[in-house]
């Protein structure tokens, strides 16, 4: 997809246009992705920037363990209606883990799903390092 700002745009450029808000939104997606357990903030972009851009994938990450696939199916069900995350999905996460850090994936799934989004719709370099621009 070609963007209509001609590709001379960044995320970084975008955000600058409202500089009120690329400080403490950068500082909330850094604490969000720090706050997410072992590698599921990775997983997640990984993910979804494949769901949405047809580019990268889960390979890298080898073998998912049980409670990284149940991240993996909460994002997938997500992106695609995120009224079909149910009460046996989210008791999947939430059998790995804690509250704290369920609702921690839970924001990196939004700002990931969101960003990846923005960037797609504005013709923006995909962002392999997972949003922390």
């Amino acid at each position: 997809m070609t963007g209509w700002l001609g590709g001379h745009a960044s995320e970084a450029s975008l955000l600058a246009v409202r500089s009120g808000l690329a400080e403490p939104l950068a500082e909330l997606r850094a604490q969000t992705r720090h706050e997410c357990p072992g590698r599921t903030a990775a997983i997640l972009d990984a993910r979804i920037g494949q769901m949405i851009t047809g580019q990268g994938g889960l390979e890298p990450f080898g073998e998912l363990t049980d409670a990284e696939q149940a991240v993996v199916a909460v994002a997938e069900q997500f992106l695609l209606d995120a009224h079909g995350v149910d009460d046996a999905l989210m008791e999947r996460l939430t059998a790995s883990y804690t509250p704290a850090e369920t609702i921690a994936i839970m924001f990196q799934l939004a700002f990931a799903d969101g960003f990846t989004k923005l960037r797609r719709v504005m013709g923006l370099p995909s962002d392999h390092q997972g949003g922390d621009d």
